[in-house]
């Protein structure tokens, strides 16, 4: 019993003591640099699975086992620490950055590497850059925040894409696009990519960059980076906005009583009564930007879920974006769905796959602008009975269209498209230095595009769908060797194979000749007349098509004391595009980087913590041709069938109007690069300069042959094209305290373009859409020698011949009020041989300068975009002036002040003897634009189990924009993706304004 009892003591003496050793532990964990509480870090007790994570404030609380217990603190980018726990209660730590790890990791070609041993030019945009906007696209992005990059919003139209262009246009004819690389995967369309699913994007620039990609990589490239998951618990993201968006501004235009007084003066006849008149003048007629325009709203659901452990990680995010067009019946919807999974399977491999699913949806068909807002504005839309009224009450006033309101309210468009990319990679370790990386992945594109015209558009009803789909396969085989033993030499070899196929099919069928629009495209049985025809594009007539690339490259890098830098490379490709004899492509490239700041005599300099010069030289090719463009395809198309006998038409075959050049080969550019980097006072102030030039030889360009050869145009490798300038980035931590930051990025870049040779020695080609004049069909852009691709052609505008110039103007034919023109050749006649360069659609220089500031929980980002020195050929008001094909009449306010003998002014009275190209509608499209303005308030839960944070903010696009462009605004273009009609305003799609307000969660 005794025995039992001392039993029973020690039993609950060891209770007590297990009991007394249980401390619970408190805590804030802050960084260095601002004391700020840092949110995720791992506080584990060392050698147990005990452990816990700090909350969004940096506060934690854990129980451990005794004093004896030893904390371990642990986050990417900062140091490690340890404490032992001793008779505290409460440990605070304060954790220092680790600077080797925080050392900006970036995104290169096949590899990654600390950016301060880059010896070439990229350009990094990170979300962080952009995440406090509420912007639903990539090249959103990319806008204003890199430098050498010009990114242009051609289009208002809800989804419309962007134009990017790197360090200028390398090619006239060819596609001068950049290569779109998804981690690690080529894709060839990128509008339905999520932006909230990029972690970054690195743009790379030079030779030395762009090399590694050979034949694709001419025109720059755009490496785009994923999100991964984190180590830890999952964390759930959940952010919406709604806004409205409406066109920044209304074009003059006249009354419907001073149309009507302008219609009278332009006949010389009474046209409209003094009564009708007074009836439009007291509200009569019709304001057509009305009917046209509209506020439209859009909105915007995000989620994500990532996390993971020291094993696997994960994310997987959905999207929905809807938005309508400001133009009335148009809509885009966006829905995806990404999944990214990482997996350590042992200390030797790892294994990874990404998959990403996109369904886009375009409704509606856009009213023509340049023929709607010239139309009569005294006869309304729609007559008494609620029909419309098709044609102008007075026959002949304003211009011979139909009312432009019926096409876009009962025309009928609806394209989908779906697009699938998934990649994954194996990686395997055969010893600490040598690594084997097997990727590969496919990218799926799937189109179909439905449109029909309704009978009371063109009285027969007709309807088309046209079906595609593209495949492209992708296999990648990397072994890479890295030495590093030796503190003063690091070495790294990649020795690569990739191959690539791409397929293309489809089929289009038309029907015409409907009794009823009730059934649109959904029955083309119905139609009276009916065509199917395989093609893989749109407006080709081949199919299937398909091209493949098989590329070996090798890379060394090599760094010298961690001082000197080397980079060199070699790609060889062979693309099926061209002939077995000129099939493979070399592109070398080599660069240097010197670390000046590790010399001992800038050492010395406090102020100055990093200093490198870089130097780069190298080749890179492009293909940017149709895979079938050096051979002779015969032409097998309804254009050429025959009746034969008088019989149903017979399937034609007609030779093809190709000549077939199987000498065709590499278009090459060559360019250098010398650039430096600096960082003052701990790097808050930081400068990146890069001086470049580039020349494009042997460009792939279409000669036009004499109608006695047979074929029209052959391609061949002709011409020269050299583009150089500057790239600078500028960035400054103007403010950084407990309370404020405030930091600002300026990126400025400068491209001269120059066409150095054409065909045969020829100075002028006019390779640029054709715009249809009052008579014929016109090219206002031309491709000239000594000049940028892309310059304005026409006669030069000098005003108006005056009262007491009678004689000057009987001299060409004129008389006072009406245009006069500069006689080039001064042969007293106006004609062709007057057309000079009359402006240049591109621009001197171009900036963005991305602005990010907080007090306390609130915060404050804002973009402010420029370009300058850029000229706009302005059709839509010359269209408007009551100029072009079948515009009978101006409309634009501007002619209230016409010359008449009372008023004198500079503006012609009149269509005759008026040029449709002419200086006259040249216009500065420079301009200043506030792009995106974000103001934000973070809310915290310290806590709360279930909500970590909550951000609520207000933001504007396009808020404001100075410029002296008179039309809707100086960004959106008719020529879209074009580099040979730079600047064309007719018809564009005009850029909205919009207002929105979001929340952002994260559980």
């Amino acid at each position: 019993m005794k025995n039992n009892y001392l039993v029973s003591i020690l039993i609950l003496c060891l209770t007590f003591e297990v009991r007394a050793q249980q401390i619970q532990i408190t805590g804030t964990v802050t960084s260095s640099e601002d004391k700020a509480g840092l949110p995720g870090v791992n506080v584990i007790v060392q050698g147990t699975s005990t452990g816990t994570v700090t909350d969004v404030d940096g506060t934690y609380a854990l129980e451990v086992a005794g004093e004896s217990a030893v904390l371990v603190f642990s986050s990417v980018g900062y140091l490690q620490e340890e404490v032992t726990v001793g008779s505290r209660t409460l440990i605070n730590m304060v954790m220092s950055p680790d600077i080797t790890s925080l050392e900006e990791i970036v995104v290169v070609g096949y590899g990654t590497m600390k950016k301060s041993d880059l010896t070439g030019s990229l350009t990094s945009v990170s979300a962080d850059d952009y995440q406090l906007q509420p912007i639903t696209r990539i090249d959103q992005a990319l806008q204003g925040r890199a430098a050498g990059v010009t990114v242009t919003q051609t289009s208002g139209a809800p989804g419309a894409g962007y134009k990017i262009r790197i360090r200028g246009a390398n090619s006239i004819s060819g596609n001068n696009a950049p290569l779109y690389v998804i981690d690690g995967l080529v894709v060839g369309d990128m509008n339905s990519i999520n932006v909230n699913d990029i972690a970054s994007m690195e743009v790379l620039k030079d030779a030395s960059a762009t090399a590694i990609y050979g034949s694709r990589g001419a025109n720059g490239v755009v490496l785009i980076t994923t999100k991964s998951g984190g180590k830890g618990p999952a964390k759930i993201e959940v952010e919406t906005f709604y806004g409205v968006s409406k066109v920044t501004q209304k074009l003059p235009v006249m009354t419907p009583a001073e149309f009507a007084e302008g219609v009278n003066f332009a006949e010389g006849t009474e046209f409209y009564t003094s009564d009708e008149i007074a009836d439009l003048r007291n509200g009569g007629g019709e304001d057509w930007h009305e009917r046209f325009f509209r506020e439209a709203p859009f909105s915007n659901l995000q989620l994500s879920v990532s996390g993971g452990s020291d094993a696997i990680n994960y994310f997987v995010s959905g999207n929905l974006y809807n938005a309508d067009g400001t133009l009335r019946n148009q809509n885009y919807k966006r829905y995806s769905v990404r999944t990214n999974i990482n997996a350590t399977l042992s200390k030797k491999i790892g294994v990874g796959l990404n998959a990403y699913f996109s369904r886009e949806e375009e409704t509606g068909v856009r009213a023509n602008l340049y023929q709607g807002l010239t139309w009569d504005p005294t006869t309304p839309a729609f007559n008494e009975t609620g029909d419309y009224n098709f044609v102008p009450l007075k026959p002949g006033v304003g211009n011979g269209a139909i009312n432009q309101l019926v096409a876009p309210e009962n025309n009928v468009r609806e394209n989908f498209n779906h697009q699938i990319i998934a990649n994954g990679y194996f990686k395997y370790n055969f010893r600490d230095d040598l690594e084997l990386n097997v990727s590969g992945g496919l990218e799926r594109l799937d189109r179909n595009n439905n449109s029909y015209t309704s009978i009371l558009v063109n009285q027969i009803g007709a309807a088309k769908v046209f079906n595609q789909g593209i495949t492209r396969l992708q296999n990648t085989n990397r072994l890479t060797y890295t030495w590093n033993k030796n503190s003063n030499h690091r070495l790294q070899i990649d020795a690569i194979h990739e191959q690539q196929f791409v397929k293309a099919q489809g089929t289009e069928a038309e029907a015409s000749g409907f009794f009823s629009d009730n059934t649109t495209y959904k029955n083309l049985g119905l139609g009276a007349i009916q065509r199917t025809t395989s093609k893989a594009y749109p407006n080709g007539t081949n199919n299937p098509v398909s091209e493949s690339l098989q590329s070996f490259l090798g890379r060394v890098n090599y760094s010298l004391f961690d001082k000197f830098l080397f980079t060199a490379s070699i790609r060889a490709d062979a693309s099926s595009k061209f002939a077995e004899n000129s099939r493979w492509g070399y592109f070398p490239s080599g660069s240097f980087a010197y670390r000046i700041s590790d010399e001992a005599f800038i050492q010395g300099i406090e102020i100055i913590d990093d200093l490198k010069l870089r130097v780069s030289f190298g080749q890179i090719g492009s293909q940017a041709i149709e895979p079938l463009t050096r051979r002779a395809i015969p032409i097998i198309d309804t254009i050429v069938n025959y009746p034969f006998e008088g019989e149903a038409s017979t399937i034609g075959v007609a030779p093809s109007n190709r000549l077939a050049n199987p000498d065709l080969t590499w278009e090459t550019t060559t360019q250098g690069n010398i650039g430096f980097d600096i960082g003052l006072w701990d790097s808050k102030l930081t400068l990146s300069l890069d001086l470049y030039q580039k020349k494009t030889t042997d460009l792939l360009l279409d000669r036009v042959l004499p109608s006695y050869v047979g074929p029209t145009v052959v391609t061949q490798n002709v011409g020269e094209v050299e583009n150089k300038g500057f790239d600078l980035r500028l960035g400054a931590t103007i403010l950084d305290t407990d309370d404020w930051h405030v930091s600002s990025i300026l990126s400025v870049s400068k491209n001269n373009n120059k066409v150095l040779a054409l065909v045969d020695d020829i100075e002028l080609m006019e390779l640029g859409l054709v715009y249809q004049t009052n008579t014929f069909p016109v090219n206002p852009t031309a491709v000239q020698l000594g000049k940028p691709i892309s310059t304005f052609r026409g006669y030069v505008f000098e005003g108006v011949y005056q009262l007491g110039e009678e004689d000057e103007a009987a001299r060409y034919g004129k008389v006072p009020g009406q245009a006069r023109y500069k006689d080039i050749n001064g042969d007293t006649l106006i004609t062709s041989d007057d057309i000079v360069t009359v402006g240049d659609g591109n621009p001197d220089f171009t900036w963005g300068w991305n602005w990010t500031v907080s007090w306390k929980k609130f915060d404050l980002n804002f973009l402010l975009l420029g370009s300058h020195g850029n000229d706009i050929y302005n059709f839509t008001r010359m269209r408007m002036m009551g100029l072009g094909a079948a515009q009978f009449h101006a409309v634009h306010a501007d002619y209230n002040n016409r010359w008449t003998p009372s008023n004198p002014s500079e503006i012609p009275s009149g269509r005759d003897g008026t040029e449709f190209l002419s200086s006259q509608f040249i216009e500065d499209g420079s301009f200043v634009s506030m792009k995106n303005i974000t103001l934000g308030y973070n809310f915290d839960f310290p806590g709360n189990n279930f909500i970590e944070s909550l951000r609520i903010y207000a933001s504007a696009e396009n808020l404001f924009i100075i410029t002296d462009y008179t039309g809707f605004d100086p960004e959106a273009t008719a020529s879209g993706s074009s580099d040979v009609d730079l600047g064309i305003d007719l018809n564009a799609y005009p850029i909205n304004r919009s207002y929105s307000v979001g929340l952002k969660f994260m559980f």
